[in-house]
């Protein structure tokens, strides 16, 4: 009778286990990884979208409210995408004052410049060849002296506009008013990485005078970003680039074929291991 009482109790305690050992995975809050990164959404000021005036229409939605549509969808879509590699914190959706505090104190100390994109990763790179290696050994490219002009930026309607240089290799860079800010910050909230989303831009490619027809008219959507570590030095910068087609109005479409593969163009330039 007490052999029978003892494994009733065993096999009791034995399923109440597997039975916690099945249910953690899905209970558990966040992931395993220990990197931090707080993920700062693009300022509502610093959008650009040249295809709002038809999607207004057929949403019946002011400039505003298109541009928090996207604001909203894109952030939220960035922290579905790290929610297996990292722990995100989400300013946007944190309605504490101590959120808007720091949403709003980022806002006020960043300025906007136009600098040479980084490459983003992966990105196909030449291959080795024996003879070209052995010939660049022996005579060296010359590296052209390029003077540095600094940048004349300034937004207009919600585009960065650099006056005195191309912006189709640059990439809308921040800088900070107050170098500790990001420090600070990161000793208060203990974060290892900031993510800054800088430009959200969807803009006509004009660029082919004999592109005729809507098969071959695109638009460019880019997402401007800057990768800072927990001392406020700058770890990655440039843009995802994902090209649409020029008629195309359906928002939610753009949100769900176009934002992911821009997001991974992203995500490839953040070290996990960190």
């Amino acid at each position: 009778m007490m052999r029978y009482w003892i494994s009733t109790v065993f096999l009791i305690i034995l399923s109440i286990n597997l039975s916690q050992a099945q249910i953690e995975p899905v209970l558990r809050s966040r992931p395993e990884h220990d990197l931090r990164m707080l993920i700062v959404p693009f300022d509502p000021r610093i959008y650009y979208n040249d295809a709002s005036p038809e999607m207004e229409k057929i949403y019946d939605k002011s400039h505003e409210e298109l541009m928090n549509y996207f604001r909203v969808q894109w952030n939220r879509n960035m922290h579905m995408a790290f929610i297996d590699s990292c722990y995100t914190i989400d300013l946007l959706s944190d309605n504490t004052k101590e959120a808007r505090d720091d949403i709003d104190g980022l806002y006020t100390c960043i300025s906007y410049t136009m600098e040479d994109k980084m490459q983003n990763y992966p990105e196909l790179e030449e291959e080795p060849n024996f003879f070209r290696s052995l010939f660049r050994s022996i005579f060296p490219k010359k590296e052209k002296k390029v003077e540095k002009i600094p940048w004349e930026t300034r937004t207009e309607h919600g585009e960065i506009i650099s006056n005195r240089q191309s912006s189709r290799e640059k990439f809308a860079h921040i800088v900070f008013s107050n170098k500790n800010f990001l420090s600070d910050l990161a000793f208060r909230r203990n974060i290892d990485l900031f993510l800054f989303i800088n430009y959200f831009e969807i803009r006509g490619d004009y660029s082919d005078p004999y592109a005729s027809g809507q098969a071959d008219l695109q638009r460019y959507f880019k997402v401007h970003f800057s990768i800072f570590d927990s001392y406020g030095d700058l770890v990655h910068g440039g843009y995802s680039h994902v090209e649409i087609p020029f008629y195309l109005y359906d928002r939610e479409e753009i949100v769900n074929n176009y934002f992911p593969p821009a997001i991974r163009q992203i995500i490839y330039n953040i070290d996990f291991k960190y």
